[in-house]
C-alpha cells in the first residue's frame, strides 16, 4: 500500500519552508505542498481568535489540495490553533511544539532550557507548558524575538541590523545556566549561524526536526508512506511571490514543481480594491 497524497505544510510566511527542507531531507518520496501566508504575516502579534480563523483557511486549502496530513509548520499557529483545529476537522494534523520541547529536554544537562519565540508564542507558555508536563524539574526562560521574522523575511539575516538586534534579544541567555535553546518560531532556523556565533556554548534545537521525525513515525504506523520515485513540490504564498521564490529556491536548493500565488482569505482587506 502506497499514499502518493502530498503533506501539506503550512506557516504564517516563509518559516516553514524550513520544515519542508526537514521534509525533503528525511522523506524524500513524499510529495509536498506547503502554504505561506505572507498576506497577513507575521501571526505572533496577531489575536488568538485572528490566528485560529487565518489558519482554518490554510488548513482547508491543504485539504482542497489533497492532502494526507498537515504539519503546523508555524508555533504561533501550533500553540492558538493546533488543538482547537483537530476538534474541527478529521485530518491528522501535528504541531511543532511538543516535539521541539521534548528534543530540548533530552539535549539540556543543567535543566535549564531558553525559548525564543513569536510574541503570541512566547504568551502563550505552550513550550513552558509542555517540558514541565515533560520534566518539571526544568526551569525555562521564555523572549520574545518578533524582530527576528522580518529579518528573515526580508532577507538579511548577515546585516549588521541583525547582528545587533540578535545581540540585544538574546543577552538574557549570554550568562545564563541555559545550555540549551528552542528555536520556538520556525523562521529562526534561517537565522542559526548567527545566532550560534553569539550564543557558541548553548545547544540550538531546531523543532522541525523532531517533528518530521514524529510525522515519519505516524505515516509508517498508519501505512500512509509514498514509494513515488518521483515527488513533486509544489509551493503557495498569499502575497510577496517573488522574494518568497528567491529565499525558497536559495533555502530549499532543490527542485521545485510550482511557485504560486493563492488566494485563501476570500473576502480580506487586500481583496477590496473598489474605493
Amino acid at each position: 500500500m502506497s499514499d502518493q497524497r502530498p503533506i501539506g505544510v503550512l506557516d504564517s510566511g516563509l518559516g516553514g519552508l524550513t520544515v519542508v527542507k526537514e521534509v525533503i531531507r528525511q522523506l524524500p518520496d513524499e510529495n509536498v505542498v506547503f502554504i505561506g501566508d505572507e498576506a497577513r504575516m507575521p501571526y505572533g502579534v496577531k489575536t488568538h481568535e485572528q490566528i485560529i480563523s487565518y489558519t482554518r483557511e490554510m488548513v482547508q486549502y491543504l485539504i482542497s489540495q489533497n492532502a494526507k496530513l498537515i504539519i503546523f509548520g508555524c508555533n504561533t499557529a501550533t500553540a492558538n490553533a493546533l488543538l482547537e483545529l483537530r476538534q474541527e476537522f478529521t485530518i491528522p494534523m501535528l504541531g511543532v511544539i511538543e516535539p521541539g520541547a521534548k528534543e530540548a529536554v533530552k539535549t539540556t544537562k543543567t535543566k535549564n532550557i531558553g525559548i525564543i519565540g513569536t510574541e503570541s508564542t512566547i504568551n502563550s507558555k505552550s513550550y513552558s507548558k509542555t517540558i514541565a508536563a515533560i520534566d518539571p524539574n526544568v526551569k525555562v526562560i521564555g523572549k520574545a524575538a518578533q524582530s527576528f521574522v522580518s529579518i528573515v523575511e526580508r532577507d538579511e539575516a548577515n546585516s549588521k541590523m541583525a547582528k545587533d538586534s540578535i545581540a540585544q534579544t538574546l543577552l538574557p541567555f549570554k550568562d545564563s545556566k541555559c545550555d540549551t535553546l528552542i528555536l520556538g518560531c520556525t523562521h529562526f532556523p534561517m537565522l542559526k549561524q548567527q545566532i550560534n556565533e553569539y550564543l557558541p556554548a548553548i545547544t540550538l534545537v531546531d523543532p522541525a526536526l523532531s517533528t518530521v521525525q514524529v510525522t515519519k513515525d505516524y505515516l509508517t504506523k498508519n501505512n500512509l508512506l509514498s514509494d513515488e520515485s518521483v515527488r513533486s513540490l509544489k509551493l503557495h504564498a498569499t502575497a510577496n511571490i517573488t522574494d518568497f521564490s528567491k529565499l525558497a529556491k536559495r533555502w530549499l536548493d532543490t527542485e521545485i514543481d510550482e511557485i504560486s500565488l493563492v488566494d485563501i482569505g476570500g473576502n480580506d482587506e487586500r481583496n477590496n480594491h473598489s474605493n
